[in-house]
C-alpha cells in the first residue's frame, strides 16, 4: 500500500539529509508504528506519504514514495486526499469550521462530492467514531479526545485507504488516548484501513501495532519488524520493555499483562536475594522514678 524506495529528504539550508535510505513497505490493512528518538525524521517520513514533503515543506526528495500506486512526487496533497488522510499533532490548528458536522463535511466539499454522498458519509462517520451526539457542538467546547476523533473523522469522510497520524495521543490523558486508539483499531480491523502513525508514548500504542518501523538515529535507514523484534534493539522503548531487558526475558513483554505472566521466576529469585528479617526492637524500659516521687520543678521568680 505504501512503498518507500531508497528515499532521502534534505531541507534547504541543512548540512545533510534529515532521513536517508528509507526503503520499506507498509502492507495494506495493517497498523504500523513509526518509532525512534526525537529528531530522527519521523514527521518527515509521515509527511512524504501524503505529499506534504516536499510540496509544502520544500527541500529535495530523492527516491520514490508511492501510495496505492500514486507517486507523491507527481501528485500534490490535494490529488492524494482520496487515498491518504493526514492528522497532525495539533488538531485545533487544522480545523477550518466551527461545528463537528461542518468539519466532517468540509473535506468532501473541497473534492466536489454530491450532497447526497456527503450526507451519507457524514452519518456513517458520526456513527463509526461515536460522534453522533456531538454533531452540533462547537469544536472549541470538546475535550481533547473528542477533538482528535473529529480530526480523524474529517479525513475519513473522503474514504481514504491510508491514514497517517503524527503523535495522536501525546497531548491526551490516558482515558482520551484509549478512545482514539479504539477508533484506530476499529478502522484497521473493521474497514481494512492502513494506518501509519508516529507516537512518543510507545507504551500506549505498541500492543496494537502489527509492525514497527524504527528510525534508530538521524540519517540511518529504518528497521522494520514485529514489535518484539524491534523493541529488542530500539534505543527508545516502553518501561515494561526496559524491565524485560533487565530481567533477560525473551520474547520481551509488550504489556503489563505480559510482564505479570512472566514475572514468577523473577519474583522467586528476588525473594532468595532478600536480606533476612531482623527482630523488631522491643519497647523502651520505663524511666526510673525516685521513691519519693519526681522532684519538684523549680519555680521561676515572680519578679
Amino acid at each position: 500500500m505504501i512503498r518507500f524506495e531508497d528515499v532521502s529528504v534534505t531541507y534547504d539550508g541543512a548540512s545533510g539529509p534529515t532521513v536517508r535510505g528509507v526503503d520499506l513497505e507498509v502492507p495494506e490493512g495493517e497498523l504500523v508504528l513509526l518509532a525512534g528518538p526525537s529528531g530522527v525524521g519521523k514527521s518527515t517520513v509521515l509527511g512524504a506519504v501524503g505529499g506534504l514533503v516536499p510540496h509544502f515543506t520544500g527541500g529535495t526528495l530523492r527516491g520514490r514514495v508511492t501510495v496505492a500506486g500514486r507517486d507523491t512526487r507527481t501528485h500534490k496533497p490535494r490529488e492524494l486526499a482520496d487515498v491518504v488522510g493526514t492528522v497532525g499533532q495539533d488538531p485545533l490548528s487544522h480545523f477550518v469550521t466551527d461545528t463537528v458536522e461542518d468539519e466532517l463535511a468540509y473535506g468532501m466539499e473541497s473534492l466536489g462530492l454530491a450532497p447526497a454522498v456527503m450526507r451519507r458519509r457524514v452519518e456513517e462517520t458520526l456513527d463509526l467514531l461515536g460522534l453522533a451526539d456531538l454533531r452540533d457542538r462547537p469544536i472549541a467546547t470538546l475535550s481533547g479526545g473528542q477533538q482528535q476523533r473529529v480530526a480523524i473523522g474529517s479525513v475519513l469522510t473522503p474514504h481514504p485507504r491510508v491514514l497517517v497520524l503524527d503523535e495522536p495521543t501525546s497531548a491526551l490523558d490516558p482515558a482520551a488516548a484509549e478512545e482514539v486508539l479504539a477508533v484506530l483499531q476499529r478502522l484497521v480491523h473493521d474497514l481494512g484501513t492502513t494506518v501509519l502513525l508516529a507516537e512518543h508514548r510507545l507504551e500506549r500504542v505498541i500492543q496494537y501495532a502489527d509492525r514497527v518501523a524504527l528510525l534508530p538515529s538521524p540519517g540511518v535507514p529504518p528497521l522494520l519488524g514485529t514489535p518484539a523484534e524491534i523493541m529488542a534493539v530500539s534505543p527508545v522503548c516502553p518501561p515494561v520493555v526496559e524491565l524485560g531487558r533487565l530481567a533477560g526475558w525473551s520474547p520481551l513483554p509488550l504489556t503489563v499483562r505480559d510482564a505479570r505472566r512472566r514475572a514468577g521466576p523473577l519474583r522467586d529469585r528476588l525473594a532468595e536475594l532478600a536480606p533476612p528479617a531482623t527482630a523488631a526492637p522491643g519497647p523502651l524500659p520505663p524511666a526510673a522514678v525516685p521513691a519519693g516521687g519526681p522532684p519538684d520543678r523549680p519555680r521561676r521568680p515572680r519578679f
